[in-house]
Order: C-alpha cells, then sequence, then structure tokens
C-alpha cells in the first residue's frame, strides 16, 4: 500500500486484527449487544486512562503535535486539521482489519452493527459499526488529558463514513451547533465525507 497516497496508517498484524474481531462477536454472544456497548466503551475508556497526560501553551502548538502524530489523539490514526477546529481522519485504523476478516473469514457477523445501533440509541448517533465506539469513546476520553492554555479539550463526533459508504452523521439537533464551533458547512461537510473517514470537533472547554 502507497503511504505517500493514502497518508501515515499504522501498521498491524491481519491475525491480531482477525482474533480481536472474532473474540468480540464470542463475547457479545455471552453478555449479548449491550454488554458488548458497555465492553467497547469501558475498554477505550481505560486506554485512554493509561496514556500520558498533555499540555500545550497555545491552540498552534497543540494542532502541530497533533499532525506530526506527537499526541495521543493521533497514536492510532492519521489526523489532519482542515480549520482550527475540524479534524479529519484520512482512513481509519481498524479499516485494515475489517478487510482482512473479509477477505479471509467472510461477511462480518450482525452483531457489529447491531451493537453500534445500540450506542447510537443511548449515547450518540455517529457509529457504523462496533469499532466505532472504541474510536469514539477513546477520542472523548484522550481528548480530556490534554490541556491547552490550562483549558482541557471537548471532543464531539461530527460525522462517520466507513469503507463501504455507509454514513452516519450527527442528529440535526446538534449538527448545526457543531458545524458553526468546527468552521465549516453542510456542504463542506459532504465534500470531507468524500476522501476521509471521520470528521470530527475539537475545542477547549
Amino acid at each position: 500500500m502507497d503511504s505517500l497516497e493514502h497518508g501515515r496508517v499504522i501498521d498491524s498484524n491481519p491475525f491480531v486484527d482477525i482474533a480481536t474481531h472474532l473474540f468480540l462477536e464470542d463475547l457479545a454472544s455471552k453478555v449479548g449487544v449491550a454488554g458488548l456497548n458497555n465492553y467497547l466503551i469501558s475498554l477505550a475508556n481505560n486506554l485512554a486512562a493509561n496514556m500520558p497526560e498533555e499540555e500545550y501553551e497555545t491552540w498552534d502548538e497543540f494542532l502541530e503535535a497533533l499532525k506530526n502524530g506527537h499526541s495521543i489523539l493521533s497514536s492510532f490514526e492519521d489526523v489532519h486539521a482542515v480549520t482550527k477546529h475540524c479534524l479529519v481522519t484520512r482512513r481509519s485504523p481498524f479499516e485494515r482489519g475489517w478487510r482482512e476478516y473479509a477477505k479471509r473469514v467472510g461477511a462480518f457477523s450482525k452483531v457489529h452493527k447491531e451493537v453500534a445501533e445500540y450506542y447510537n440509541a443511548k449515547v450518540k448517533s455517529t457509529a457504523v459499526n462496533s469499532l466505532h465506539i472504541i474510536l469514539q469513546t477513546f477520542r472523548d476520553a484522550a481528548s480530556k488529558r490534554i490541556k491547552v492554555g490550562g483549558k482541557p479539550l471537548r471532543y464531539e463526533q461530527i460525522a462517520t463514513v466507513w469503507v463501504d459508504g455507509e454514513r452516519k452523521v450527527a442528529g440535526d439537533d446538534r449538527l448545526t451547533g457543531l458545524l458553526k464551533k468546527a468552521g465549516i458547512s453542510r456542504i463542506r461537510l459532504g465534500m470531507l465525507l468524500r476522501n476521509n473517514a471521520d470528521v470530527w470537533l475539537l475545542a477547549p472547554e
């Protein structure tokens, strides 16, 4: 895969990726969709809690660290700022694992979508599958461990698009406010979703 064309992608082992997905499916068979949702949220929160805290004097200093992969928020994904507060993830860090599973095992268990639907109903309406629960919960928890100018960060997911083209966008009751804070329009959001996996907001509390 051409890293210059697709950006910085964290490498992973297909065996580990596939085994992880199968583990989640097995867990769901034992604890149900609600139990799997709670497990994924707990897993992501625990990961963030074990990452080092960060502090920056200025927003520009923080964005530079984010761009260069020096922040915990860009430890696992290829993040770019399109405005001061609107960030995009070029490619999902889970994309390779998803493709490897489909190639070697077959279609994903429906539980990956069912747990996302549960999360969307109970938390926020921006997950396409189980993997987005992990990623979005991690970003939320990790952002609280970062201070810029003495203020912790606030993270909000604006929209998510998966490799098969399925999209989830924040509800209309929240979307207008999120776009305003991010400094983009609905048209710009649609444009960003053509070439990115996630569009999200980050700002000081």
